[in-house]
């Protein structure tokens, strides 16, 4: 090398050493000017000023895109203003930078919850044992609730009992477990997780929603009322209270208090899809109906799927006399909710006002079986059974919802908009008055009328409305039988047998006047013309319920109790779906002792039908009569859960409860069942609680029932014999003979007198007892005898 060339090379080396001493010197100014506008930013954190941080933030990352402090620093505010993505975004960059788990994981944890995607949360946001105990325990819940969110609760629980185990009582964790209790079902356990976590941390918004949504659901209002609000108080920014106070609001038909927590959520929201919704919901409860369906189109919009937009749009639909629009969005609800006899109703009262009775009754049809008790449903099934010309079945479904409950058959005629008086029947009645003269094409407000007329024993008028139905439906059968059930009602039973005449004139097949001829053979005593009328009933319908029932009832009343079964055991061959053969069969098979029969009979019964309360009584009884004590008061539960003023269910559970060996629930029963009987009317509830204390051994407690059933049940022997066992418990003979001997004196029977007898020969009064004996046989010389 030349001293020319070596001259170049030290030349060029000295400028490339300059120029990467320049570019140190660069760089590290731009670090100091981000260390700055991050430590600017973080006071502006402290003084709640968000918008100048994340500005200084940003302004600090164009200049060192590598400071991961400004990165986490930008993750927490965005997810102060719940931008899941932006802040996710944020702390991946950190992570990638190589910040330490501490300062990342448990942010993009929350991140990522908030953005839904609890697959790569599970993914990616393990819980790192490095991390401080707190933020591993909220890590465990935040995984929690992604596996329950994934619908799997096992793993769930799981999680948030590592997130307990680290830290005890961790609300997050805690709120966990309740919803999970909740997606189970157990509302009550639920509640009781949920104030476990408020009377620790009475601020925790999250908890104070979920029980305010629970609340919202047991339609305790006024306490979840409480709960929003106080979450609103300690979220001020927060939607979701508003959301729930508005719901609140509305359920308390409170207009005015809903609407100043919608336009709050206004201002705290204005793009959220439930405002709009809520703006539906205030309109219509306010009557507008109009605006309810241009809020409800905007919901729709923005969230087709949503199936509470598209009922209350059906409804609104059907109240603005859109009734395509109404079975269009009705039948996409019920698609999602097929077995819901609320939607089926609403559906099925659109497609009657659209003339179109066929699928009415198709869709109506699909829910009556699990429903047989639903009068409002019964009523609709049986006006479009009428327009589709089945008279028959029409009537007769009409007839068995007033029958059932004649004020819901009236006074949800127009059910589809919620016009719904308030439970006085004579409202009831001018509303369906109204309905006749604006809408002559719905038979069945015409119906109902004259049938409410009847249960309300307006005869009179009851004849006055039905004849003029008679003008206008001159080519119907049914207002001549409900003609012919008025004049039956009053008694004039010619009148009242040539109006059903009338009926089968005009249609042969109509067999429910056929039916009423029956039953007025039964008023008028005579029931062979009664069975002629069931037997020409069965000869037109060999499976005819209601006159096999019939039939059975008229052998009952002769005293022919194989005639009775037989008949029952034939309406259930040919009805195996209906329940009062099973019902009556089973009745039978318990008076006999025959328990497992009565429950191989009850075991047929489908399952949308096995929890009504009729079904539960027998099916209780019957299992403990054959001894399934633990069955039994399972069942019996149930009852009462379904029944809680049901007398008989009390005493029957308490029984249960008795026969498995625990008196506490025993007891604990007897005294709901007592309670419900303050006036003493119902003696075998008292009886059986003296007798629960006699096997427990509380004499006196047993004293002062038998002594209550001596004061209201004088005439019941109950009394003395509970006395006279709890005095010989205490060892007092002579005063448990008295009670032995007062009992004999309303129940001189064979039994007694030789119970009584050997009581007193074995206390060493053997003169008093042969004395006894040969009284009784001096009064009963047969009883002697062989």
């Amino acid at each position: 090398m030349t001293k020319l060339q070596g001259w170049i090379m030290a030349f060029r080396l000295r400028g490339l050493l300059v120029a990467a001493a320049l570019l140190l010197a660069a760089a590290g100014g731009q670090a100091d000017d981000a260390a700055e506008l991050v430590a600017e930013a973080q006071d502006f954190i402290a003084n709640g000023e968000y918008k100048s941080a994340a500005i200084q933030l940003k302004n600090a990352l164009r200049g060192d895109p590598t400071n991961v402090a400004a990165r986490v620093l930008l993750g927490s505010l965005y997810l102060r203003q719940a931008d899941g993505p932006a802040a996710a975004k944020e702390y991946r960059r950190a992570r990638d930078l190589g910040a330490a788990p501490a300062q990342w994981l448990l942010g993009y944890a929350r991140a990522l919850v908030l953005q839904g995607d609890f697959g790569r949360l599970l993914d990616e946001a393990a819980v790192d044992t490095t991390l401080p105990a707190d933020q591993q325990a909220e890590l465990h819940a935040l995984r929690g609730n992604a596996h329950l969110a994934q619908r799997e609760p096992t793993r769930a629980t799981a999680a948030y009992d590592q997130a307990l185990a680290l830290a005890p009582g961790h609300p997050l964790a805690s709120l966990g477990k309740a919803r999970v209790l909740l997606a189970a079902g157990e509302l009550d356990e639920a509640r009781a997780q949920l104030d476990s976590v408020i009377a620790a941390t009475p601020g925790h918004v999250e908890t104070r929603l979920v029980r305010g949504d629970v609340n919202r659901r047991q339609q305790r209002l006024d306490a979840a009322e409480a709960d929003y609000a106080a979450a609103a108080t300690a979220a001020p920014n927060d939607a979701r209270p508003q959301v729930g106070l508005a719901l609140v609001n509305l359920a308390q038909r409170d207009t005015d208090t809903a609407a100043e927590a919608i336009g709050r959520l206004g201002q705290l929201a204005p793009n959220l899809p439930a405002l709009t919704y809520l703006q539906a919901l205030l309109a219509f409860q306010q009557g507008s109906l109009d605006q309810a369906s241009e809020k409800l189109q905007l919901t729709l919009r923005d969230a087709p799927g949503n199936l509470q937009a598209q009922l209350l749009y059906g409804i609104v639909s059907y109240g603005r006399n859109e009734f395509t629009i109404a079975d269009d969005y009705l039948t996409r609800v019920f698609a999602s909710a097929p077995g819901n006899p609320q939607i089926a109703k609403l559906l099925g009262a659109a497609r009657l006002k659209l003339r179109q009775p066929d699928r009415a009754v198709a869709v109506l049809s699909s829910v009556v079986d699990a429903n047989t008790e639903d009068a409002q449903l019964l009523a609709l099934l049986g006006t479009a059974y009428l327009q589709t010309g089945d008279n028959s079945s029409g009537a007769e479904l009409i007839e068995r919802a007033v029958e059932l409950d004649p004020e819901q058959a009236l006074l949800r005629t127009q059910l589809a908009i919620g016009q719904i008086a308030a439970g006085d029947t004579g409202a009831a009645i001018s509303q369906l008055e109204t309905a006749v003269a604006l809408d002559q094409d719905l038979v069945q407000a015409d119906v109902l009328l004259v049938l409410s007329y009847l249960n309300k024993r307006e005869f009179d008028k009851a004849i006055e409305a039905s004849t003029a139905l008679e003008t206008r439906m001159a080519d119907s059968p049914v207002p001549f039988n409900l003609t012919g059930l008025a004049y039956l009602a009053q008694r004039d039973f010619d009148a009242a047998a040539a109006r059903f005449e009338k009926a089968l004139e005009i249609d042969p097949d109509f067999l429910v006047a056929r039916m009423n001829l029956a039953r007025l053979a039964l008023v008028a005593q005579r029931p062979e013309q009664a069975e002629q009328a069931y037997r020409a009933v069965l000869e037109a319908d060999q499976k005819h319920l209601g006159a096999m029932l019939g039939l059975a009832e008229l052998a009952r009343a002769r005293s022919d109790t194989a005639g009775t079964e037989q008949w029952l055991v034939e309406a259930n061959r040919a009805n195996p779906a209906a329940l009062r053969p099973i019902l009556a069969l089973a009745e039978i098979h318990l008076r006999r002792g025959e328990g497992l029969k009565a429950a191989t009979m009850l075991s047929s019964i489908p399952p949308e039908q096995a929890d009504l309360p009729a079904v539960l009584r027998l099916r209780g009884m019957a299992q403990l009569q054959s001894g399934d004590y633990a069955s039994a008061a399972f069942t019996l539960t149930k009852l009462t859960e379904a029944q809680p003023d049901n007398i008989e269910g009390w005493f029957q559970l308490a029984r249960a409860h008795a026969a498995a060996g625990d008196n506490g629930r025993s007891r604990e029963s007897f005294a709901k069942a007592t309670a419900l009987d303050p006036d003493h009317r119902v003696p075998v509830v008292w009886i059986g609680l003296g007798e629960l204390e006699l096997r427990d051994r509380r004499y006196d407690a047993a004293l002062d029932v038998a002594q209550r059933i001596r004061e209201h049940f004088p005439g019941n022997v109950a009394a003395y014999d509970i006395a006279s066992a709890a005095h010989r418990g205490k060892g007092d003979e002579q005063q448990a003979l008295a009670a032995a001997e007062a009992a004999l004196q309303l129940d001189r029977s064979s039994a007694r007198i030789n119970r009584l007898a050997r009581t007193l020969a074995g206390s060493g009064a053997s003169e008093r007892a042969v004395t006894l004996l040969e009284g009784w046989l001096a009064e009963q010389p047969g009883d002697g005898a062989g």
